[in-house]
């Protein structure tokens, strides 16, 4: 089902502006997930104190004012558009908005990866897709070809650069065997579908 350049470019900034809002209160809600099914998430809310109960028509209109401006508004007035001309603006459209929310905060995540990477750690990454887990000790030789070019290595280790990829998840270590995950496989046909080119940097 095709769904508008406007609807994806739209729920991207309104996911943005909404996380960095709620970041502190959304990042707790992560330890809580008890469960997640086809009834939706459970949260193991043991021990909590019990909080009075809150009016949902209060809150969502509280939640909205956080998010108000004429730009999102006007976004906000193409989407239920979009979605009307699809029938989708009951709870049929719920389901779309979440995969196309999980789409775009994978997108987003991987246009910062791809910002901060560099050259020889893309290189390492292609290599790791076409190849069986490899000793850590093969990998070196990505390191070496670019540390003796870039005055910033020296200020820049090994383990310091290949643990970016793992803080990443896009390779795993399994006591020294280095594969590339299934995050790094999606990552590098994320950037042949957007046509980015590897030849960056370092």
């Amino acid at each position: 089902m095709e769904i508008n350049l406007t609807i994806i470019i739209t729920v991207s900034i309104v996911t943005t502006i909404f996380f960095v809002i709620f970041r502190k209160q959304i990042i707790p809600l992560f330890s809580k997930v008890k469960s997640i099914g086809p009834s939706g998430i459970s949260l193991d809310l043991a021990g909590q104190k019990s909080k009075p109960e809150v009016d949902p028509k209060a809150e969502a209109e509280a939640l909205m004012r956080q998010l108000d401006s004429v730009l999102v508004r006007q976004l906000e007035d193409n989407i239920k558009m979009e979605f009307g001309k699809k029938n989708l603006l009951g709870a049929e459209g719920v389901p779309v908005l979440i995969r196309y929310l999980a789409a775009l905060s994978i997108a987003y995540n991987f246009s910062e990866i791809y910002r901060i990477i560099f050259g020889s750690q893309l290189s390492l990454l292609d290599y790791l897709n076409t190849q069986h887990p490899q000793p850590i000790e093969a990998l070196r030789p990505f390191y070496n070809s670019v540390a003796s070019v870039y005055p910033f290595y020296k200020e820049y280790s090994f383990e310091q650069w290949l643990g970016y990829l793992k803080s990443q998840l896009l390779i795993r270590d399994d006591s020294g065997s280095i594969s590339i995950t299934v995050k790094g496989r999606e990552f590098l046909a994320f950037l042949t579908q957007l046509g980015l080119t590897r030849n960056k940097i370092g």
